[in-house]
């Protein structure tokens, strides 16, 4: 059975008497409903909505190829995952066993697990009791491909003034204009394919770090390069709701589609760390932020 779709783990329907099914079917008709206002087939779960349980495998690729594959068990079921973003809802309280199988074992073979929320296990096989929405990941090695040396400056170079305004630049993807207090950031989703593509502007898990000084205008610029859809959001380390008003992408657990772009302009009205995180289930999780820093005075900085 294919992933990326709703299934009811086990052959338990008998154990419920006639009386009980009517009720049964909603509650699965809200399952299928959760599941559709998901992205990529991810489900919505919430205390208030009281959906149930379930299981995100997101499988890495490079380029058009993903990178292996996954066999779960659940329930006595067996599911076989070749897609992207696969999903399925089980009965909360199941064990779930995942077994990872690289598609090209030589050169890219299974390192690492990495489940949400901040853990990793190094066995193939890994079994976990689904007590809520779990995101996993399989990882399979893959060297950065190396720089290859160019005449152009660095995208990293010593922050320059522009010669025809008071705009300074300093990366490709971060600028600022000291006079009007304003910075402006290129957030691009999925560059290059870094990262499993789980990256902005070809870095992840804080990898990339923007400092703005308190009380600053910040613009971002978001444009989705990968397959999948992703948003651009700040947030608090542990928050899922945008830290400042208006600072956020559109819908921003289903995300934007690919090739298409979203700009939005906030004030950092408060000092304190932050993210520029993707909020569609389990990219965050994976890695899909960078740090975002407001701090007292001074200009805006870059570092990576």
């Amino acid at each position: 059975m294919q992933g990326g779709g709703p299934a009811r783990a086990g052959s338990n329907w008998g154990r419920f008497p006639p009386t009980r099914r009517p009720a049964l079917w909603g509650l699965a008709g809200l399952g299928l409903a959760a599941l559709l206002a998901g992205c990529g087939g991810n489900p919505i779960s919430s205390p208030e909505t009281g959906v149930g349980c379930s299981v995100t495998v997101v499988i890495p690729s490079s380029g058009t190829a993903l990178l292996g594959s996954v066999q779960a068990r659940v329930a006595g079921q067996i599911f076989h995952f070749s897609r992207n973003v696969n999903t399925i809802a089980v009965a909360c309280g199941d064990r779930a066993t995942l077994s990872a199988i690289p598609a090209f074992p030589s050169s890219h073979p299974f390192t690492a697990w990495s489940i949400q929320p901040g853990r990793a296990s190094r066995a193939t096989e890994l079994t976990l009791t689904v007590d809520g929405l779990i995101s996993v990941r399989p990882d399979f090695l893959l060297p950065r491909p190396v720089a290859t040396p160019t005449q152009s400056p660095s995208p990293r170079a010593t922050p320059t003034p522009s010669a025809s305004s008071a705009v300074v630049t300093l990366d490709r993807w971060v600028s600022f204009d000291a006079a009007t207090r304003t910075l402006t950031w290129k957030a691009i989703a999925s560059y290059q394919g870094a990262d499993h593509g789980l990256n902005f502007d070809g870095e992840a898990a804080g990898a990339m770090r923007v400092s703005v000084p308190e009380g600053w205008s910040v613009t971002v610029e978001f444009s989705n390069m990968g397959p999948l859809s992703h948003s651009a959001v700040v947030v608090t380390a542990t928050g899922a709701t945008p830290a400042f008003p208006g600072a956020g992408t559109p819908n921003p657990t289903v995300g934007t589609p690919p090739g298409q772009t979203a700009t939005y302009t906030f004030t950092a009205s408060q000092v304190g760390s932050y993210r520029l995180a993707c909020l569609v289930p389990g990219h965050e999780a994976a890695g899909m932020w960078a740090g975002l820093t407001v701090v007292t005075g001074g200009l805006p900085t870059v570092q990576t």
